[in-house]
């Protein structure tokens, strides 16, 4: 299904490397600061984004798919 969602993206250099569904914007803001804690922010960027996505439901929970730019 492709529809618009908000993200947790991880950047590396300018690189999307990883991208997680989050319910809303307050989820994904929490989960932003735990995983700063957890890293070490000078090397990774964590933004959290709208974005138009490809998902999917699986084993009952959303998962991003794909990224699709316009």
């Amino acid at each position: 299904m492709i529809e618009v969602v908000f993200g947790l993206m991880l950047y590396l250099n300018g690189t999307l490397l990883e991208h997680t569904y989050k319910d809303s914007l307050s989820l994904c803001l929490k989960s932003k600061r735990i995983a700063i804690k957890e890293v070490n922010p000078e090397s990774v960027v964590f933004k959290c984004e709208k974005v138009k996505a490809k998902t999917e439901i699986y084993m009952g929970s959303k998962k991003i798919l794909k990224i699709i730019k316009e």
